[in-house]
């Protein structure tokens, strides 16, 4: 009986590397930590002056304001947001989020608030449309520096899809829900 390869010179002549490549694996599942974003807009935090730390609100001035208009790169509404949670800027972070959420600088700051400020750490997230909307879900990691557990979950951010009639605030993406749980 003679046998036949079901895979051509080109696919037996990878052979050799895609062992080697699965060789170097340890079979140990991939770590789920979430990749940070780009920093591109974060604001540095002030320098120390002789009175004290400098003032959270100078640096909440250079927050990247325009992200809030934002209708093409719903990343650029993530940085915003995550660096005015680290500067605990409550009311910027407050107006990241959709009408609809009715999140209020008071609950952020219940959430969020602290002696240090959290680290926020939001992965690549997808695209979706659907019903004339457009979502982005991506995966969030909260971090507390003051002893509270950590938090992961997801954040997903709506904007409407160009439709006639649309507001320019329906337009602009805006964080519609987010769900963490302590780990």
């Amino acid at each position: 009986m003679k046998y036949r390869s079901v895979f051509g010179p080109m696919a037996l002549a990878a052979l050799p590397a895609c062992l080697l490549a699965l060789a170097g694996c340890k079979g140990e599942p991939d770590d789920p930590m979430v990749e940070p974003m780009p920093t591109e807009t974060a604001v540095p935090l002030p320098e120390p002056t002789a009175t004290g730390t400098g003032s959270v609100s100078a640096v909440a001035d250079g927050l990247d304001v325009a992200a809030l208009k934002e209708r093409r790169d719903p990343e650029r509404l993530l940085r915003f947001y995550t660096n005015a949670l680290r500067l605990g800027d409550w009311q910027a972070a407050a107006r990241a989020w959709s009408l609809d959420a009715q999140m209020t600088p008071e609950k952020l700051e219940s959430e969020f608030g602290g002696q240090a400020g959290p680290k926020v750490a939001v992965g690549k997230g997808d695209v979706e449309g659907a019903a004339g909307s457009l979502f982005y879900e991506a995966p969030v990691v909260i971090d507390f520096a003051d002893g509270r557990p950590s938090r992961r979950g997801t954040i997903v951010l709506r904007r409407v899809n160009d439709v006639p009639g649309a507001t320019e605030e329906q337009l602009n993406w805006r964080i519609e829900r987010s769900s963490t749980l302590p780990q």
